[in-house]
């Protein structure tokens, strides 16, 4: 009999019979559960190549080093969404290690939920923890991250003591596996707690100018295979026609949507993207105003008639842009 059909069986018998393993009943899985298991082991196996452009080059280094060095145990990358932390992160692991060597989980976790993750990886190489702002919140949670990121007398000591039923793990575990921790930024950073976790992590936040962010985007375009030639060029035309510092929440996701736009039907691309992406009003004029008058004394005086705002706003507004208003001079030309 082959070795997965003897183990299904074994399977079903226990349960049945209420066979119990090392004290435990022996968990049997739904098909249902077995076939989302197998495309999550298909999707970490898939090794798509990516190309390390120079912008990213810096936080790759930063991830080889973790991996390669034993003086840190954990990695955090934090930065506005959608800038490409997660697909460096998980394109890196998965070439450097086996499928079984890592262990990735996202999304809002409680406590216990954290510790029996960690309990049950404990052994992997790696462990990647993904948009977790909400355990930076629990202060139960932190400790536990802090026991898993730093060693006490040689090992890491994982602690938690529960009174719920539905804790089976063991209140104290070594943790063997190296963390990394991807989220848009962490909450109450600066906070006493906060920062004795994050010293015990290899910490960098990723992000980028408008101006890196355009030429990224450009990039991409010319990069993209899947992309026909005339695609590209109108994809190209829109993001520098439509896309500016008031551009809110604009990131490499804002790219993907405007070739989506354009695959789609480029007589309409740009009517969806403009339907679809928010701008800042206030930044809009503010850039309007310094493209249009060189004397700051003029620009102040024509962005508050026109806005109704104070002169602290149009400097608030100066330095969340950047010092040097960007052109289409400065992010090159729209072509490839």
């Amino acid at each position: 009999m082959e070795k997965e059909k003897l183990k299904q069986l074994l399977e079903d018998t226990a349960k049945e019979s209420g066979l119990k393993i090392e004290g435990k009943i022996a968990e049997v899985k739904t098909p249902e559960q077995k076939e989302a298991e197998r495309e999550f082991q298909a999707w970490k196996k898939d090794k798509k190549k990516y190309n390390i452009i120079k912008e990213f080059k810096l936080a790759n280094d930063l991830l080889k080093c973790l991996l390669q060095t034993k003086q840190y145990e954990g990695l955090i990358f934090t930065g506005e969404g959608g800038i490409g932390k997660t697909i460096l992160t998980i394109s890196s692991i998965k070439e450097n290690l086996k499928a079984d060597e890592w262990e990735y989980s996202n999304g809002y976790t409680t406590p216990l939920s954290l510790y029996e993750f960690f309990y049950s990886n404990r052994n992997k190489k790696v462990i990647i923890l993904d948009d977790i702002e909400g355990v930076f919140n629990n202060k139960l949670s932190l400790a536990i991250l802090k026991g898993a990121l730093w060693d006490s007398d040689g090992k890491r000591i994982c602690h938690y003591s529960s009174k719920s039923d539905k804790a089976t793990m063991p209140e104290q575990f070594v943790m063997n596996a190296k963390i990394i921790i991807l989220c848009n930024h962490i909450p109450k950073e600066n906070d006493s707690s906060t920062r004795a976790m994050i010293s015990r992590t290899i910490f960098y936040k990723m992000g980028f100018s408008f101006e890196q962010k355009m030429r990224i985007c450009k990039t991409f375009i010319s990069e993209d295979k899947e992309l026909l030639e005339k695609d590209k060029k109108k994809v190209l035309d829109i993001l520098c026609e439509e896309v500016s510092e008031a551009t809110k929440d604009f990131n490499f996701r804002t790219l993907r949507k405007l070739i989506a736009f354009v695959q789609y039907d480029e007589k309409k691309a740009k009517i969806l993207f403009r339907a679809t992406t928010e701008v800042d009003e206030l930044k809009r004029i503010y850039l309007q105003v310094v493209e249009k008058y060189d004397v700051v004394k003029n620009q102040i005086s024509v962005f508050i008639e026109h806005t109704g705002k104070s002169r602290r706003t149009f400097f608030r507004i100066k330095k969340e842009v950047s010092v040097k208003v960007p052109s289409k001079k400065d992010i090159g030309t729209c072509t490839i």
